[in-house]
């Protein structure tokens, strides 16, 4: 009787190397169903990019803590002005329920600034991958992050089914599935606003598999976002908008 072959599974060192990735994404911003006077654009065309430098210990369980850089962070939008690039210094840790990523020292106020959305770009460069999984194994991380956009403070609630596809001695392929709710409220008593959304999307991730380090990302994903803005005593006023992301990485030698 032959012995059957043992399943490889992932053993990934406890140090990833210092790594540079080029990454950017596409946002398209579309008005579904609005209400809102029409000298509003309908739509909105958002490209941002950067340079995202890491270096990360990991766990078991393949929980992350690192730090490094983000360079040459750039927002162009179809709308409105583009910004001059920026570098933010970073530290950030993942692990089944918490992930971050925060500029060094911190930001007095978040709120709008090109840093946070440089930050929110380089989460995506973070991957749990614990020791032990082989092909097919899923795994799900549950995190809760605050945001805040146009003055709204947002609690983003993000759920991440990860599956092992692919597993040579070279490399390792994980699909994430991504599930998405946003809500949030602000405002005075003379104009008050409420967010609400949900979402998914998808990715495809190439790691190495003896660094466990992202060597190419690719992913989309669609959020639906209702707007509400209310002036007593009048009713609300409504305004549906479909938010569609392309995400590209990739590590540079």
């Amino acid at each position: 009787m032959v012995a059957p072959t043992p399943r490889l599974r992932v053993r990934l060192p406890l140090a990833q190397p210092a790594s540079r990735w080029a990454i950017s994404s596409v946002t398209q911003f579309t008005d579904t169903d609005t209400k809102l006077p029409a000298a509003r654009p309908s739509s909105e065309r958002i490209t941002t990019s950067a340079v995202v430098s890491l270096e990360f210990n990991r766990g078991v369980t393949g929980a992350l803590r690192g730090a490094g850089q983000i360079d040459s962070f750039t927002i162009r939008s179809s709308n409105t002005d583009n910004t001059p690039p920026l570098m933010v210094l970073i530290d950030a840790i993942m692990d089944s329920s918490t992930l971050r990523v925060v500029s060094r020292p911190p930001l007095v106020n978040e709120c709008d600034r090109p840093e946070a959305s440089a930050m929110q770009l380089a989460r995506e460069l973070l991957v749990r991958i614990p020791d032990g999984v082989s092909v097919g194994d899923t795994w799900q991380d549950s995190t809760v992050s605050l945001v805040c956009r146009s003055g709204i403070p947002l609690t983003v609630t993000s759920v991440t089914r990860s599956t092992l596809r692919e597993m040579t001695r070279e490399r390792l392929v994980v699909t994430r599935e991504l599930r998405t709710t946003i809500d949030g409220k602000g405002g005075t008593a003379f104009r008050a606003f409420a967010i609400a959304g949900s979402g998914s999307g998808s990715q495809r991730l190439e790691l190495s598999a003896t660094s466990g380090v992202v060597d190419r990302l690719q992913g989309s994903s669609t959020l639906t976002l209702q707007l509400s803005e209310r002036i007593p005593p009048g009713a609300p006023t409504l305004q549906r908008l479909r938010q569609q992301v392309e995400l590209r990485a990739e590590r540079r030698r």
